[in-house]
């Protein structure tokens, strides 16, 4: 088989970006990027208003983020740390941070318990960090709820649930713990004394799309070039059909868009095409609003609103200027809600609150978080993708084989170079 000279990228987002920026450094020449949108960043996705930016996407990043945090670092991109607290708001209406949300609901010595559980699981699972959803312990299938019970953490997993909602990815009750346990240790760790050390965070002052932006400056880039169509055939090279008209041949494509949606181009009855009809995900609304009478300065989760049975009330919202009455709010809504019915459910959360909703400035709808459930992780779900990686010289990257945050669906497309192409 002759060396791979030509590759192509399907997707502009943070995966495929950094697939094409880790080809590069390991010293391939010719990659382009196909995006079908007219700009880079997938859900990373910032407006510019004349207030400042507004993060209609990924919002923050961890001090865990060192893929993303050290792309800043070697792109110039300004950081600074997220400036206000995160807080928990109880279904009396009182404010909590997380050590006082816990003992509210539970003795200390149920907490002490937990916690040091907690820590015990954070070891035991340490493997949950790796790039990959593939080769994990049958037990982490099974409801994050059942998980966390077992493991005798379930306080800890209910001051959890906030931003495990709040952020998009579902119900604990449902989604399996391998999920969940990629994101809770970014939230708080066990701090040595009986406690918990909350997560620290970053914003970017000037847009978080401003970092793919500035990685995607040197490299080969096409906007508007939607992939329609690819055949792959072993022995030969990989077409592309861009826009339904253009046909283009590489030696090798990575495939890094949504992959719930990529059965659109791949070949029909494929096994690819099939395991990715798999995928699930979730409405997930961002809205940038006005409103008068709510509280500013913080980052607040809503926590009776974190249930199946609230689905389309607002998990959380934040303010990080007190000063101005300018917050973000964030909303699983089910496949029925219309965007009006959504609008009604904001205003009455904040009503409930003693504010007014006094307009949504912009909104955002995503198809979020593609993830499969424990049935076909028991049956070997990311074992079969993972072996299907370089048929027929095509790759399969993103958040869907990892996690969905930025720097999981990063990381998975890192490795993934690493290993096929280094």
């Amino acid at each position: 088989m002759e060396a791979i000279q030509t590759i192509a990228v399907v997707g502009a987002g943070p995966a495929g970006l950094t697939a094409a920026d880790t080809l590069r450094q390991l010293g391939y020449k010719k990659v382009t990027v196909f995006e079908q949108s007219a700009r880079v960043g997938g859900k990373v996705c910032t407006a510019q208003t004349p207030a400042g930016p507004v993060e209609l996407g990924a919002v923050i990043a961890s001090a865990e983020c060192e893929l993303v945090l050290g792309l800043a670092q070697r792109l110039d991109v300004p950081l600074a740390p997220y400036p206000v607290e995160q807080r928990f708001l109880d279904e009396q209406g009182a404010r909590h941070d997380a050590m006082s949300f816990l003992a509210s609901r539970y003795s200390a010595d149920e907490i002490r318990q937990a916690i040091a559980n907690y820590g015990a699981a954070l070891e035991r699972y340490a493997m949950v960090r790796y790039d990959t959803l593939a080769g994990m312990p049958r037990e982490l299938h099974e409801p994050f709820d059942r998980f966390a019970a077992r493991n005798g953490f379930t306080p800890v997993a209910e001051l959890a649930r906030g931003a495990l909602v709040g952020f998009g990815y579902g119900y604990y009750e449902i989604v399996p713990a391998l999920y969940f346990m990629k994101l809770i240790p970014w939230l708080f760790r066990p701090d040595g004394q009986g406690g918990l050390a909350p997560g620290r965070f970053h914003v970017f002052p000037q847009g978080f799309q401003g970092l793919w932006e500035e990685l995607a400056r040197d490299l080969d880039v096409r906007l508007g070039a939607g992939v329609t169509a690819l055949d792959s055939h072993p022995g030969r090279p990989v077409q592309l059909t861009v826009n339904g008209r253009d046909q283009h041949s590489f030696d090798a494509v990575v495939v890094a868009a949504p992959l719930h949606t990529a059965g659109a181009f791949l070949p029909a009855g494929s096994e690819a095409a099939a395991l990715f009809a798999q995928l699930r995900s979730n409405r997930y609304l961002v809205s940038a609003f006005a409103a008068n009478g709510l509280p500013g300065g913080e980052f607040l989760f809503l926590h009776q609103n974190e249930r199946p049975e609230r689905i389309g009330h607002m998990n959380a919202w934040a303010n990080r200027n007190p000063a101005q009455p300018m917050y973000l709010g964030w909303q699983l809504a089910g496949d029925a809600s219309s965007t009006g019915e959504l609008r009604e459910l904001l205003a009455a959360d904040i009503a409930a609150q003693g504010g007014t909703l006094a307009r949504v400035v912009l909104q955002q709808e995503w198809d979020y978080f593609p993830h499969v459930d424990g049935a076909a992780l028991d049956a070997g779900y990311f074992e079969r993708i993972d072996a299907l990686q370089g048929q027929g010289r095509v790759y399969y990257v993103g958040g869907a084989l990892n996690f969905e945050t930025v720097e999981h669906s990063a990381r998975q497309a890192r490795a993934l170079m690493r290993r096929h192409f280094g």
